[in-house]
């Protein structure tokens, strides 16, 4: 049962937040030609050359993207990711035939810079909900993590890079003003992310201290396939031996431990450290 309801409120959440992103591409980013980096981005500048829909334009650019990554990384986001992937790309052409309510920059003063901050918060919303939850709404992430695999650069390089190539066909098409405006938009987004699932590294560290360490270490080896360490610790009140949990996870898997700490033990004290860089399996290759 209490599997049935995490995969329900998984799913919710998912859906709320592509959803939210739809609607961050529709009101915002569409009508203003703000090129926020992503298949999105890529998407709208075809839209506007072309008139190619959008949403269909992402769903084709993701479903190239993940058999991408299927063969040439040999590992998908999972069918969370998929779903949220296909959602998002249905939802905004939807949203755009039903002529959904948006900003029109030019209607109000400062109406461009407005609506990159609120694009990049309402899109921030919805991809940190998406992430949350361990699933991914595709796009440039794929690409950032062939590019690390094959060319040495961390994934955080790899995706600026390719978002950065998408804002320069920006500048190509709608000069350097948008191009401007759509790098606002991104540097919100990603704090607005960063605000949602409590991380501004793309890797953190957890110690967790807790008399039901064991519980908890096999459950994150279990269901999140992360190494754990126990380190040998002291309580400096009670002079009691109780081990420390340590353990690297990505920023989108901050959620799954917080649930799994929360179901074992509500009482354990939990720090979560912001990490320059981290090697070894299931991270960096140390090479």
């Amino acid at each position: 049962m209490k599997a049935l309801r995490k995969v329900f409120l998984d799913y919710s959440l998912i859906t709320i937040g592509s959803i939210l992103t739809s609607v961050a591409i529709v009101s915002f980013m569409i009508p203003n030609n703000i090129i926020a980096g992503g298949v999105s981005g890529l998407a709208i500048i075809l839209y506007r050359v072309f008139g190619f829909w959008v949403g269909a334009q992402m769903l084709v650019y993701n479903i190239f993207l993940f058999s991408m990554a299927f063969v040439i990384l040999g590992i998908g986001f999972g069918i969370k990711s998929i779903y949220s992937a296909i959602l998002m790309s249905l939802t905004v052409d939807i949203l755009q035939k039903l002529h959904f309510p948006y900003l029109d920059a030019a209607s109000t003063q400062d109406g461009y810079l407005l609506a990159a901050i609120y694009g990049g918060v309402v899109a921030g919303v919805g991809m940190g909900l998406v992430l949350w939850r361990g699933a991914s709404t595709g796009g440039t992430d794929i690409v950032a993590m062939i590019l690390a695999k094959y060319f040495s650069f961390s994934t955080g390089s790899g995706l600026f890079i390719s978002d950065s190539l998408i804002t320069i066909f920006a500048i190509v098409v709608f000069g350097p003003i948008a191009a401007m405006y759509g790098i606002i938009t991104i540097f919100t987004t990603g704090k607005t992310i960063d605000a949602i699932i409590e991380g501004i590294g793309n890797t953190r560290t957890a110690f967790v201290v807790s008399v039901h360490s064991t519980e908890i270490k096999d459950r994150i080896i279990k269901e999140m396939e992360r190494g754990t360490t126990m380190i040998k610790a002291t309580g400096g009140f009670t002079g009691e031996e109780r081990p420390v949990l340590m353990v690297s996870l990505r920023r989108r898997e901050i959620g799954q431990l917080r649930q799994i700490v929360k179901a074992i033990d509500k009482k354990a004290f939990v720090i979560l450290v912001n990490n320059s860089e981290v090697f070894g399996e299931g991270f960096k290759n140390i090479n």
